[in-house]
């Protein structure tokens, strides 16, 4: 998977939340020792998404 996705790269994912799944869409910015995409979403600076979650993989503008 992470050869498909670089810092800088936006992902559409959906994330899960108390009541359903909110769709969003982030700029990578690392990844975890296990090759995960981590993003800044919901006050998180490094949240995970899991290979599950990632809809789209759009390049940067």
């Amino acid at each position: 998977m992470r050869k498909q996705i670089k810092v800088g790269d936006r992902i559409k994912f959906k994330a899960a939340t108390r009541d359903r799944y909110r769709m969003a869409t982030r700029v990578v910015r690392g990844f975890d020792n296990q090759g995960r995409p981590l993003v800044g979403y919901a006050g998180w600076r490094d949240f995970i998404v899991h290979r599950h979650e990632i809809i789209e993989v759009l390049k940067p503008r």
